[in-house]
């Protein structure tokens, strides 16, 4: 297909991924930039370049995220401020606004279990036999012993192979060997491949099977992380609004309950849960995509789609906790790789990866409550909106500190638009007697 078939006159080239990376990057933003502004704040500099060509094929630059810290964590007595990188507004905002809330009453409490995870190899045409043999305890030593051949290292540091077991799938009639490996500091996705596909042929031979396919589980029930926090009554007092804090509290756990009976308020609480979590794993380059899709699916393990977080009113307290699976790394893939990333594991005091998982649970569990604090006390547009309205004056044109200023107009007014926004670019022009304003600083 020519490239007029495709997009016409701008599109990109079929050649296009054979080009050299500075050759990509400078068709690229010729083609789709507006001006040298877009282009200077809207793709990164040749040293990013250089970095993504590695991380992804077909590189063109860095769409960065923004990166923000949300302060004032105190987790299992120790003070933390946490780099997160998101694009909505106000995560960063409530993450600490929660957070400074939970420290006045004791904090977070985590834990987390080892970092172990299952990988599959998938077999087809099994018999009967060939399942037991599978099963047997000879094939379990041989199992083992191809896996120590390839996984020293990662024995030696107290990881490597768990457990490992044998099951027939009832529609497709597919045979599983599940391996559950301890992947320790990392993710593990690499671990958990080469480890299924080091063993498919020793699978094969001893089933007398084929196999379909060799492939990691992203579930990770076995890797489940929680936090919790109690928080006295009269801790909670100063931030209910025109709410009395036991009725606060009681409408924060009547919220959580409505979740657990309603799957379409469900899934909205837990996005909001991962609007924390996922953007800690975007700031240390952690598989956001692998981390949501975990914890939905441990959010429906019952059949039906329930809250990850729970709060329940006891004795003058609000209670709160979270559990959630995390596969979370701190070395390896992305992680140890990217500058960005290393300064973010830095700040958290280079945490091992149940620690990070634990830091995550209660960064998921503070963005729930805050979230519930404001919802039930009176809403949260309010103050988003205040947020959005930067974003609508940077679209009219305003730079600098033009930007902040004529959010405070539009705020002010409480009319949100561009349109808007242009007016309050224009009040502030005519507030310096009609000279220019710092739109373009």
């Amino acid at each position: 297909m020519s490239a007029a078939e495709r997009q016409g006159a701008d599109s990109l080239p079929a050649s296009f991924r054979k080009l050299a990376a500075r050759e990509r990057k400078a068709l690229w933003e010729g083609l789709y930039f507006d001006s040298d502004d877009d282009r200077a704040a809207g793709n990164a500099g040749n040293e990013a370049l250089e970095l993504a060509d590695i991380l992804v094929e077909s590189a063109v630059g860095a769409l960065t995220l923004p990166l923000g810290i949300a302060s004032g964590f105190l987790i299992d007595g120790r003070l933390l401020d946490l780099p997160l990188a998101v694009e909505e507004p106000s995560v960063i905002a409530a993450a600490g606004y929660a957070a400074h809330i939970i420290a006045g009453g004791g904090g977070f409490t985590t834990e987390a279990d080892e970092a172990v995870m299952d990988a599959y190899v998938y077999l087809e045409n099994v018999s009967a036999d060939g399942e037991r043999s599978l099963s047997s305890p000879p094939a379990a030593s041989a199992i083992r012993a191809r896996l120590s051949a390839i996984q020293g290292s990662l024995e030696k540091r107290g990881g490597g192979l768990k457990e490992l077991s044998v099951h027939r799938l009832p529609d497709t009639g597919l045979v599983a060997l599940e391996l559950s490996i301890d992947v320790r500091d990392a993710m593990g996705a690499n671990i958990l491949n080469t480890a299924a596909e080091a063993v498919r042929p020793l699978a094969e031979e001893l089933s007398g099977g084929a196999s379909l396919m060799c492939i990691l589980s992203n579930a990770s029930p076995k890797r489940l992380a929680r936090a919790r926090f109690s928080l006295p009554l009269e801790r909670l007092a100063p931030y209910c609004r025109s709410y009395e804090p036991g009725e606060a509290a009681r409408r924060i756990e009547l919220a959580c309950r409505l979740a657990n009976e309603d799957p379409r308020r469900a899934v909205t609480q837990n996005k909001g849960i991962m609007n924390g979590i996922a953007s800690l794993a975007q700031a240390t380059l952690n598989d956001t995509r692998a981390v949501e899709a975990a914890a939905h699916a441990w959010a429906a393990r019952s059949g039906h789609i329930r809250s990850l977080s729970h709060y329940a009113l006891r004795e003058g307290s609000l209670e709160g906790s979270i559990e959630l699976p995390l596969a979370l790394g701190s070395v390896g893939g992305s992680v140890d790789l990217h500058p960005g990333a290393k300064a973010a594991l830095r700040l958290l005091g280079n945490p091992d990866s149940r620690r990070l998982a634990r830091i995550a649970a209660a960064l998921g569990l503070a963005q729930n409550f805050a979230a519930l604090l404001a919802l039930v006390t009176g809403g949260i547009q309010q103050g988003h909106m205040k947020l959005h309205a930067a974003r609508l004056a940077y679209k009219a044109g305003a730079r600098g500190e033009d930007t902040r200023k004529a959010a405070e107009l539009i705020a002010l007014k409480g009319s949100y638009s561009v349109d808007a926004a242009r007016e309050a670019l224009a009040s502030l022009k005519a507030s310096r007697g009609g000279g220019e304003t710092e739109s373009r600083v």
